[in-house]
């Protein structure tokens, strides 16, 4: 008589107690994949935020400069621009203490500087760095001959990841020659 055997198809009651290798693999290639995608977004927003902030800062200098020019040539008694390197020279009208201030616009390497002198003796009160990164600065009289006379004032700034541009038109109405 043949023996037979039977086979049982019972499932083992094996508990798992680990992770196979073909499991780790995959696992470890999914996190590989959601880490690289994750890592790549944190860096576009870092990016992002670095442009927007070159952009932010170079605009409000530049918006700071133009004021303070704007301020000073408004009221001037006398105005005189020939480069950027020697600058725009504007003198206001004296002060109650019979002083009148020289203020200069100039640039030094990619600054713009802001210098003020007393008019009489040009005895240096300051000279101080207004725009950094500047690109450009230029001054055009719009209408030569005629009063009161007005200028064009241009600005502008190396920023990321455009440069900055400011133009302003002054009408200088105290001017005195």
């Amino acid at each position: 008589m043949l023996h037979t055997r039977s086979l049982s198809f019972k499932p083992h009651n094996r508990s798992r107690h680990a992770y196979t290798f073909v499991e780790l693999m995959v696992s470890l290639t999914i996190f590989a994949f959601v880490s690289s995608a994750m890592s790549s977004l944190m860096f576009a927003a870092y990016n992002t935020n670095r442009h927007v902030r070159g952009t932010s800062d170079a605009t409000s200098a530049a918006e700071t400069a133009i004021r303070r020019i704007i301020e000073v040539t408004r009221s001037a008694a006398d105005l005189m621009y020939t480069d950027p390197q020697t600058g725009l020279l504007v003198q206001t009208p004296p002060d109650s203490n019979n002083l009148s201030y020289i203020f200069i616009y100039y640039i030094s390497g990619s600054q713009l500087h802001e210098k003020i002198e007393t008019a009489g003796s040009l005895t240096l009160i300051q000279d101080t760095v207004i725009v950094d990164s500047l690109q450009s600065f230029s001054v055009t009289q719009l209408n030569p001959g005629q009063t009161p006379k007005c200028y064009e004032v241009d600005l502008i700034l190396t920023a990321t990841p455009v440069p900055i541009t400011r133009s302003v038109t002054i009408t200088a109405r105290n001017l005195t020659h």
